[in-house]
């Protein structure tokens, strides 16, 4: 599949629950280059998890962005060497997510209160 440069006007926004691989499949349709992004995965989760499942995609997927959530720099940078692994064309750390499960883990948009830890 020839790699096609990424086309930055449209993006869809990576949402918990909904843009998984069929999701992604589905958004595919409409655009061989907009960004499409993997629902927010927990770093620990990982790091710690079924890599395998939790990170494999179709190489038509292309281009896809792995979203990490998590406030712990090391396992961050652990779980993105792990994804970059995977081939994923970008890795991107949720810091704007509203959700209040998010916030009780401490990432997400409360990750903004924080900017050096997020430097």
């Amino acid at each position: 599949m020839p790699v096609l440069p990424i086309d930055r006007r449209l993006s869809v926004a990576p949402m918990m629950d909904w843009t998984d691989r069929h999701c992604r499949y589905f958004l595919r349709q409409f655009s061989p280059r907009v960004l499409l992004y993997t629902e927010m995965i927990v770093a620990q989760a990982i790091v710690r998890g079924d890599r395998r499942y939790l990170l494999e995609f179709d190489p038509w997927e292309h281009p896809v962005a792995l979203q990490l959530g998590g406030a712990d720099p090391g396992l961050l940078a652990e779980a993105a060497a792990i994804g970059a692994g995977f081939g994923y064309d970008e890795i991107n750390l949720n810091v704007g997510c509203p959700s209040d499960r998010v916030q009780q883990a401490t990432f997400g948009a409360c990750l903004m209160a924080q900017p050096r830890l997020v430097a």
